[in-house]
């Protein structure tokens, strides 16, 4: 089962690495982080470029939570897709896993 975490962002250069790196820290590996970006001016894509993402974007204008959660949705691989803002952060290394939990019981 792979996840997705797809990631909407409009400058949040103070918060992108703090998420970012704390999905790197989750004892699930093998996560595709995709980052859906609405014309940042700031270091916001600079940042997550150093991170293993696929970074998507978007035109600040074209914007709305649903489209741009679309365009994530579409740019994903995983079988399950999670959605996270760009401003929160795991504060524990399980919570990916926990998150899977439900649907790994179901495909048992």
């Amino acid at each position: 089962m792979k996840l997705s975490i797809i990631i909407r962002c409009f400058n949040e250069e103070k918060h992108i690495g703090r998420l970012l790196a704390g999905i790197q820290e989750q004892s699930v590996e093998d996560v595709e982080i995709i980052v859906v970006d609405s014309g940042s001016t700031d270091a916001t894509v600079s940042i997550a470029s150093n991170f293993p993402t696929k970074i998507v974007s978007i035109r600040p204008e074209d914007f709305s939570f649903g489209y741009a959660l679309n365009v994530g949705c579409e740019a994903a691989t995983g079988d399950i897709l999670l959605f996270a803002s760009a401003h929160v952060y795991p504060v524990y290394q399980d919570w990916l896993e926990l998150m899977l939990q439900p649907f790994e019981e179901i495909g048992r």
